[in-house]
């Protein structure tokens, strides 16, 4: 990264009061508050470095995931975490600020669990260092992971640190099918305890029945094996492999099936949840699609966002909108987090970071 390029951040930071770091601005439902000046992060990019041998690299905060994707597959690595919007032209540091995983999170986990340091500019222009390149035990304050999902409220992210896994010699995708939820979720939740590695298990209203969508990975010869045990616990109806089972993943991740207009929310939940969810969305005729062992819900809504909102406070649940033109970045119940306030009032006294 070009120093005076810093030193330009630096600058605007010790300048300004309302601040906001922007990058590849591919999730559209996270919109600037009004009166916020902008940081361009977009050309702060690149691979800083790449160590295969220990499965870590260190990029910069607008580095572009598919070159990191590139990169990696050159040793047949991989981020776990499934980033989506890569072909979308999604940036290392959207996915870290806005805490971005994809449907392989079942497996492997999220964007915390891979991340071992970052570089950040304070609310006084002071470039932060925390974590390392290296994966291994550390002691102190873990504040890489507290930079995901903050939105850049507490500092303008610069450079990161990731560990990566070896990525799976091949793929297979088992599909059941339910006419109604309450079994769907039955056998879902069952599929959770089986002795296979499921990477992916994903859960979607098609049509009128419930998918229920199983990812595999690992040596081809013994996936018949798998899919004939796997039968002995549910009906498959069919199986995707090759070509056609990436198109299927890569196509989810990166929302092709979310309707021309609608607002797509992303909502943590739990299984408990799910029920009185989808009958609401059901009702609202929403398309959505249940991730991770049904441990996210993407919600891609076309109505009024006040009714969304309600409902999901209702149920104690938060949403984050990532793509869209609504202004309502947040709805549901984001209670305020005296934690949450410390850390902020430490890292950014001056209030120059704008919480979206």
């Amino acid at each position: 990264m070009d120093n005076g390029y810093l030193d330009q951040l630096v600058d605007a930071i010790q300048s300004k009061t309302n601040l906001l770091a922007r990058g590849g601005l591919t999730k559209t439902g996270i919109k600037t508050p009004p009166g916020t000046d902008i940081l361009d992060l977009s050309t702060i990019s690149g691979i800083r470095e790449y160590n295969p041998s220990e499965y870590t690299f260190t990029a910069l905060a607008g580095t572009r995931l598919k070159d990191i994707h590139r990169m990696l597959s050159e040793n047949n690595q991989f981020l776990p975490f499934d980033p989506p919007l890569v072909k979308n032209g999604a940036t290392l540091g959207g996915t870290v600020a806005s805490n971005l995983s994809g449907p392989m999170r079942y497996h492997f986990g999220g964007v915390r669990d891979f991340i071992l340091g970052v570089k950040f500019l304070n609310g006084q222009g002071q470039l932060i260092k925390s974590g390392g390149k290296v994966v291994k035990n550390a002691a102190g304050f873990d504040i890489p992971k507290l930079m995901v999902g903050s939105l850049g409220s507490l500092g303008t992210l610069i450079e990161f640190s990731f560990k990566v896994f070896p990525r799976p010699r091949e793929f297979i995708t088992a599909i059941s099918r339910f006419e109604n939820l309450h079994d769907a979720l039955d056998n879902l939740v069952k599929l959770t305890s089986t002795p296979f590695e499921i990477l992916c298990l994903d859960l979607a209203p098609i049509d009128n029945d419930y998918q229920v969508e199983i990812r595999m990975g690992g040596n081809a010869n013994l996936f018949q094996d798998r899919i004939t045990h796997l039968g002995q616990q549910l009906d498959i109806e069919s199986t995707l492999q090759g070509e056609q089972e990436t198109k299927f993943w890569n196509g989810l991740n990166e929302f092709n099936w979310v309707p021309e207009g609608a607002n797509l929310v992303k909502v943590p939940l739990i299984p408990k949840y799910v029920s009185s969810l989808d009958d609401f969305l059901a009702q609202h005729q929403a398309v959505r699609r249940y991730s991770a062992g049904v441990n996210v819900v993407w919600i891609a809504w076309s109505g009024s966002m006040d009714s969304l909102d309600q409902k999901l406070k209702e149920l104690n649940l938060m949403g984050l909108s990532i793509l869209g033109s609504t202004d309502r970045v947040r709805v549901g119940s984001w209670n305020g987090s005296v934690f949450y306030d410390k850390i902020k009032d430490a890292l950014d006294p001056s209030g120059v970071w704008v919480k979206v």
